[in-house]
C-alpha cells in the first residue's frame, strides 16, 4: 500500500475515504517534511512536492479536521516565500490554493485578500492567472443566486485596491470589475460608478482601460474575454471536430479544401464577433451615473492638466463629449477648449470634428454654439481648402445642426448653401445635405427656392403648433402632449369598424334579398300555375277549332324573360347602398381621438412599431393642395385625411434625420463625418498598399510543384519496364 501511485490512491480516496485515512496522513507527513526543506531554500524545484500539492489539494476535502492546517500553510507559504521562490513551484502552490478555494475550503472574502497580496509578485503568469480565476470564482459564486453580502464586501475592497500606490495592483482591480461587468455579473449603479472613479486617477495604466471601457475600445479586456470565454472553448471545440471529422474516410484534395474553408468560417465568425463587441458603446454603464456633470467637470479639469500623449487625450475628449450629448450637459468652457484643434492640419481632426458634433444638443446657447461653427467654415470651408476638407466641414455643420439648429445664421447659411453648385460631387452632396436638413427643421432659413413642398409631418406642426424633435429656438420647449403617430391606431380602429359594418349590411342586404327572392317565387308559382290552367282549359275549349285549322300552338317564354328581368332588378336594388372601401376622417377629430386613446391605455409593441413607420412616411410624404390652402383653418371640415389600406403597411421606412431606431441619436459615427459621395484617385502606393492587405491569409499565388522527383520516378518507371 506505501507504494501505491498517487494518482491511484486518490482513486481510491474518492470511493472509500476511511479506509485510506492511514494513507493519506501518511502523504500529508510527507508533505510537511518536504515542505520545511523547500521553506530553507525556496529557490529549488521539488517534483515531489508539487504531486503532493496537487493530491493533497483534492483529496483533503474528504477529511475536515486536516483542512485547516493544509490551507493555512499553503497560504503561509506563498504570502512569505513567493516573491523568491521558484516559477514552477510558485504556480504549484497557486494551483493548491485556487482547488482550495473552489472546493469552498477558503472563504471568498479571504481568497480575494490573498490574490491581492499575490499581486505584488513580480510574475506576468501569476497576475494572468489570479485574474482569471477571481472572474470565473465571483461568477461561479453568483450563478445560482445573487450573493448581495459578499458581492459587496469584495466590490468594497476592490474600490480600496483601485486607489493603492501600486500601478499593478490598481490596474488589475480595474481589469476585474471591467470584465465582470461586462460578462453581466456586477452590471450594476455601483460598480459603474466605481469604474467612473477610476477614470480620474492619476496613472494612465488605472484611468486608460476604464475609459476605454465607457467607450467600447478595451483591446486588454477583449484579449481577456476572448481567452476565458465560453464562446471561444465552443469555437474550439468546432474546429477540433472538423478535424477529427477530416481523419475517418478517404483524404481528397475536395475534403481537405472544404475543411480549410471551414476552419476559415469558424475564425471569420469569431474576428466578427469581437469587432461587433468592441464598436458598441456601454450606455448601460453611462446611464448609471448618479451625477453625470460633475464627473463630466472633473474629467474636464484633468484634460486641462493632462500632459500625456494625444492619443490619451483624444479618450478624455471623446469620453466627454459622449456624456455632454447622452445627458445634455451643459458644460460651456469644452468648446472653446476643441475650437483650438479644428484646423485641417492637425492630427486627427475628424475625430474632434466627431467629438464637436457629439457635443451639441439643443441645451446649449448660442453664443457658444455660433463661433464653433465659425471656426470650422473658416477653417474648412473656404476655397482654398481642398474639396475634401470642404466636405468634411459641410458633413460635421450638418451634423451638429441636426441636434442643434439655431447653431448657424442665417446669412452663413445662405454661404453654406451655395457650395451645391461646386465642381467637386461630394461637396454638391454635402451642401444639398443641408438644404434636406433644414427643409425639415426650419424651412424659414433657406432662400424661398430652397424651401421645397411642405410635408405631412411639417403641415401638422403648422396647423396643430405641436413641439418638434429638435428645438428650432433656444430654450424652446420640445415636450409633445401626445405620441407621435398615434393616428395610425385610430385610422386602424375606423377600418376594423368599417369593415364589420359592411360585412353586417352586406349579410343584411343578402338576407333581405333572398327573403324578397323566395317571396317573389312563390307569386310567380302560383301566378304560373293560375295561368296553366286558364290555358288549359281555353285549349280544351278551343281543341276543336285548333284541330280542325291544322295548325301548332306557339307558346311564348316571356314569362320567364320577364321573371329573369324581375330578379336583376331587385338584386341591383340590394347592392344600391355599397359603402366604398376608402373613408374620409377629419383631421381634428382624428387628433383628439389619438389623445383619448394614447391618455387612456397602452400601447403594444406593434403599435408602436406601426406609429413610427406611420411618422416616417408622413415625413417623407408631401402634403395635398388642398391641405396647403387649408393650412390655417384648423376647424374647416371640408379638409379629410383620406385613408388607404396601401398607406398603413408602414413598408417606406428611413427618414433624413433620423437613425435606423427612429430617434435622433447623440453618437455620431465617422461615416457621417468622412462620407464621399465619390471615391477620390488611389496613388499607386496606396493600390499596392490594399493589395498587400488582400494577400494577408491567402495562399501565394502560382504554379504548385505537388512532387519534386516526379520526373525522375517517372523515369525509374519506365526504365523498369523495359527491363
Amino acid at each position: 500500500m506505501q507504494h501505491m501511485p498517487l494518482s491511484e490512491l486518490s482513486y481510491h480516496l474518492t470511493r472509500d475515504p476511511l479506509s485510506y485515512r492511514t494513507d493519506f496522513e501518511e502523504q500529508l507527513e510527507n508533505f510537511s517534511t518536504l515542505k520545511q526543506s523547500f521553506s530553507s531554500a525556496p529557490s529549488q524545484y521539488i517534483s515531489r512536492l508539487e504531486e503532493l500539492l496537487s493530491f493533497l489539494s483534492q483529496a483533503v476535502r474528504y477529511y475536515p479536521e486536516h483542512v485547516a492546517d493544509f490551507s493555512t500553510s499553503v497560504i503561509q507559504t506563498l504570502l512569505s516565500r513567493s516573491f523568491g521562490m521558484h516559477p514552477e513551484m510558485r504556480m504549484g502552490f497557486l494551483r493548491a490554493f485556487m482547488r482550495l478555494r473552489t472546493k469552498n475550503l477558503i472563504p471568498a472574502t479571504q481568497a480575494v485578500d490573498i490574490a491581492f497580496k499575490l499581486y505584488r509578485c513580480r510574475d506576468k503568469q501569476v497576475r494572468k492567472t489570479l485574474r482569471h480565476f477571481l472572474v470565473s470564482d465571483i461568477k461561479r459564486m453568483n450563478k445560482c443566486q445573487k450573493q448581495t453580502k459578499a458581492n459587496a464586501v469584495i466590490l468594497s475592497f476592490l474600490s480600496k485596491m483601485i486607489k493603492d500606490n501600486s500601478s499593478t495592483v490598481a490596474r488589475e482591480a480595474v481589469l476585474i470589475l471591467l470584465c465582470l461587468f461586462k460578462k453581466n455579473v456586477w452590471n450594476d449603479a455601483r460598480t459603474a460608478n466605481v469604474i467612473a472613479d477610476s477614470c480620474l486617477m492619476g496613472n494612465k495604466k488605472v484611468y486608460v482601460p476604464a475609459i476605454q471601457f465607457f467607450l467600447g475600445k478595451s483591446k486588454a479586456l477583449d484579449e481577456m474575454e476572448t481567452s476565458s470565454d465560453s464562446e471561444s472553448d465552443n469555437e474550439e471545440s468546432k474546429i477540433k471536430q472538423l478535424r477529427l471529422g477530416h481523419r475517418v474516410g478517404v483524404k481528397t484534395k475536395g475534403r481537405q479544401k472544404r475543411l480549410e474553408r471551414s476552419i476559415k468560417h469558424v475564425n471569420k465568425e469569431k474576428e466578427r464577433k469581437i469587432k461587433k463587441r468592441t464598436e458598441l458603446t456601454n450606455f448601460h454603464a453611462l446611464n448609471m451615473l448618479h451625477d453625470p456633470q460633475t464627473f463630466a467637470e472633473k474629467l474636464f479639469r484633468k484634460l486641462e492638466r493632462c500632459s500625456d500623449r494625444f492619443e490619451i487625450r483624444l479618450l478624455i475628449l471623446d469620453l466627454i463629449s459622449r456624456l455632454i450629448g447622452l445627458n445634455k450637459l451643459v458644460l460651456l468652457n469644452f468648446y472653446p477648449f476643441i475650437q483650438r484643434f479644428l484646423r485641417p492640419q492637425q492630427r486627427e481632426v475628424t475625430h474632434l470634428l466627431l467629438f464637436s458634433a457629439q457635443a451639441s444638443h439643443d441645451q446649449v446657447p448660442p453664443d457658444v454654439m455660433e463661433p464653433l461653427i465659425r471656426v470650422i467654415a473658416d477653417n474648412f470651408i473656404t476655397e482654398r481648402a481642398s474639396s475634401e476638407a470642404i466636405a468634411v466641414g459641410l458633413n460635421s455643420v450638418r451634423e451638429i445642426c441636426l441636434r442643434c439648429p439655431y447653431a448657424v445664421t442665417k446669412d452663413l447659411l445662405s454661404d453654406l448653401i451655395q457650395y451645391r453648385s461646386y465642381r467637386n460631387k461630394n461637396v454638391v452632396a454635402a451642401a444639398r445635405s443641408i438644404i434636406r436638413l433644414y427643409r425639415q427643421i426650419n424651412p424659414e432659413l433657406l432662400p424661398r427656392k430652397e424651401c421645397g413642398r411642405l410635408t405631412e409631418s411639417q403641415l401638422d406642426v403648422i396647423k396643430y403648433d405641436l413641439p418638434q424633435d429638435v428645438a428650432i429656438n433656444y430654450g424652446q420647449c420640445t415636450t409633445s402632449s401626445t405620441i407621435p403617430g398615434a393616428e395610425i391606431v385610430v385610422l386602424a380602429s375606423e377600418k376594423l369598424n368599417n369593415k364589420k359594418k359592411e360585412s353586417s349590411e352586406k349579410s343584411n342586404q343578402s338576407l333581405d334579398c333572398s327573403e324578397k327572392y323566395l317571396n317573389n317565387e312563390k307569386n310567380d308559382s302560383l301566378e304560373s300555375c293560375s295561368d296553366i290552367q286558364e290555358f288549359e282549359d281555353e285549349t280544351c275549349s278551343d281543341s276543336e277549332t285548333d284541330e280542325s285549322d291544322g295548325e301548332w300552338v306557339n307558346l311564348s317564354n316571356s314569362s320567364e324573360d320577364d321573371e329573369q328581368d324581375n330578379v336583376d332588378i331587385e338584386m341591383d336594388e340590394c347592392n344600391v347602398n355599397v359603402p366604398s372601401k376608402k373613408t374620409k376622417i377629419d383631421p381634428t377629430v382624428l387628433k383628439e381621438k389619438a389623445f383619448e386613446i394614447a391618455t387612456s391605455r397602452i400601447f403594444t409593441q406593434e403599435e408602436f412599431e406601426a406609429m413610427r413607420k406611420y411618422q416616417q412616411t408622413k415625413q417623407k410624404r408631401f402634403a395635398s393642395y388642398s391641405s396647403l390652402r387649408n393650412k390655417h383653418q384648423i376647424d374647416n371640415s371640408d379638409s379629410y385625411f383620406i385613408v388607404d389600406t396601401d398607406d398603413e403597411d408602414g413598408t417606406n421606412t428611413g427618414v433624413g434625420i433620423q437613425n435606423k431606431d427612429g430617434s435622433l441619436g447623440n453618437l455620431v459615427s465617422m461615416s457621417a463625418i468622412t462620407r464621399l459621395v465619390k471615391r477620390p484617385h488611389q496613388t499607386k502606393a496606396d493600390r499596392m498598399e490594399s493589395i498587400e492587405e488582400g494577400r494577408i491569409g491567402r495562399e501565394k499565388y502560382g504554379f504548385k510543384v505537388r512532387n519534386m522527383f516526379y520526373s525522375n520516378n517517372l523515369f525509374v518507371f519506365f526504365m523498369y519496364l523495359i527491363v
